[in-house]
């Protein structure tokens, strides 16, 4: 009987086990280590969805898209730093992914068009009367598939946290060492070594790890002390790992602010905010200043979103009987909904916001004025004229896409937001197959990644809707590859 495992999987996210689960397909053995108590990482939080261009779904509703034009968008976002041919394998294998994930009967029919894309093609789910993210949705069939496979094809161990990857005299990848909770209770840790064939990091980025010296510290210090969307595992570990073995880092200095996580009205200060998903802007909700204007093209880049509200934005301002705002806080924006924008997104899902203060209603302009202070007479302007600009003048800001319209005589939604840390485009050097790189761009036998943990592919800004993708197809590609690699190494 072969020895257990062939490969190993670092990370339990989306990247990980789409990587696990082409392992298996092809016949091979894996051994999944995920340092958290459960699987699903900052997969599960995903919000907007995931991108595809001629896919199935699109097909179906007559979406034309082109993969000239997806590659076009993922490019000029990335503001020239992309690496073209990681950015053509996402592309080409996007409808491919998404034919992937509705294998497992998962359901990505519904489609918006988010910032910087030039067509809808941002695929979730249909609202089905279960509040549920399509992150989370998509994490939750792949974790019960994987953790159902026979135990000499998969095994998952939680709570494991890798301390070093072994390797040989040659400088390849032979094995992780990990360590786990003492079975005992005492708190002491095991450590365990385990030899493959194959190592896969598919740890994610580094936007929690805000320790005096860390990864945040020493690559872009000003952002390191700012809210951010990520739970407290972001923390670079596969960065760390891989540079222990010999990788080249890449564009490190490339950390994404989302422009809309959610400020908690009764806890404004909190250091981890709730994403307020793109897709609530994709199915048409805009930005207002604390003067009650709108200010930038809601459905343009991140970055560009980010900079209009730090540019055009005050802080939180103080509001009687509420914790306080002040100057020292970072700028915040408003999120303006209407019902028809709440249905297109998803209602239930949007209650779950409701019910935890984030998103608040109000049936009329004037109650929103008195509950947030915006001028109730600009509010009113600006909701009016969304959309209804001059033919030939356009919206002042240059959008085209407008998913609804606003009637300031009927009830609106708002939350609160700010720019937060989101998602790092910097980390360890791959190329198209998944393979993990020295400095010099030769690859480190045995050693492949996928998902956030790597760079290069998204440049200076990454496109609402790439990440998942990334995801599923690197994470395809590096399992693949890493299949490839069974029986052409001693372990």
């Amino acid at each position: 009987m072969a020895a257990f495992p062939d490969v190993v999987v670092v990370g339990g996210g989306l990247a990980g086990l789409s990587a696990a689960v082409e392992v298996v397909k092809r016949g091979g053995s894996v051994l999944v280590l995920e340092k958290s108590e459960r699987l699903g990482g900052n997969s599960a939080k995903a919000s907007s969805g995931m991108n595809a261009a001629r896919s199935g779904p699109q097909l179906a509703i007559g979406i034309e898209d082109k993969l000239e034009d997806f590659t076009k968008d993922t490019e000029k976002s990335g503001k020239g730093l992309s690496d073209l041919a990681l950015v053509d394998v996402i592309v080409k294998n996007s409808a491919d992914a998404v034919a992937f994930l509705q294998g497992f009967e998962i359901d990505l029919s519904s489609i918006a068009q988010l910032g910087g894309h030039s067509h809808p093609r941002t695929h979730r789910s249909k609202p089905d009367g279960k509040p549920m993210n399509i992150g989370f949705r998509i994490m939750s069939v792949l974790i019960k598939y994987v953790e159902a496979l026979p135990a000499d094809k998969a095994k998952v161990v939680k709570q494991a946290r890798v301390t070093a990857l072994l390797t040989d005299a040659s400088g390849a990848v032979t094995g992780v060492k990990y360590e786990t909770p003492a079975a005992d209770g005492s708190g002491a840790k095991e450590e365990t070594e385990v030899k493959a064939s194959a190592v896969i990091l598919a740890t994610g980025g580094y936007s929690a790890d805000k320790a005096e010296g860390g990864l945040l510290d020493t690559h872009t210090p000003k952002l390191r002390n700012l809210a951010t969307t990520n739970g407290p595992f972001a923390t670079g570990d596969g960065v760390r790992l891989g540079v222990a073995a010999g990788a080249g880092l890449i564009h490190m200095d490339q950390v994404q602010l989302h422009p809309t996580g959610y400020v908690d009205p009764k806890d404004p200060r909190n250091p981890v905010k709730f994403l307020a998903p793109e897709a609530l802007r994709g199915c048409g909700g805009i930005l207002l200043n604390e003067k009650g204007d709108r200010f930038v093209n809601e459905l343009t880049t991140r970055d560009a979103v980010v900079e209009a509200i730090l540019k055009y934005c005050g802080p939180l301002p103080e509001v009687p009987g509420a914790p306080a705002g002040g100057a020292d806080m970072p700028a915040v924006s408003y999120l303006i909904l209407s019902q028809e924008a709440i249905n297109k997104f998803d209602p239930l899902s949007c209650q779950f916001y409701i019910g935890k203060g984030l998103i608040r209603k109000f049936d009329t302009v004037e109650a929103l004025s008195e509950g947030t202070k915006l001028p109730a007479a600009n509010v009113k302007a600006a909701l009016d004229s969304y959309g209804r600009h001059d033919a030939e003048k356009g919206d002042p800001f240059g959008k085209t896409v407008f998913p609804v319209l606003f009637n300031s005589s009927e009830p609106v939604y708002v939350a609160i937001i700010t720019p937060s840390l989101h998602y790092c485009m910097g980390g360890l050097k791959f190329d198209t197959s998944g393979h993990i790189l020295k400095e010099d761009g030769s690859p480190i036998p045995g050693l492949f990644g996928a998902g956030e943990v790597t760079g290069g592919l998204h440049g200076a800004n990454r496109l609402g809707g790439n990440s998942l993708l990334e995801c599923v197809v690197y994470g395809r590609v590096a399992g693949i590859s890493a299949f490839d690699r069974i029986g052409k190494s001693a372990v």
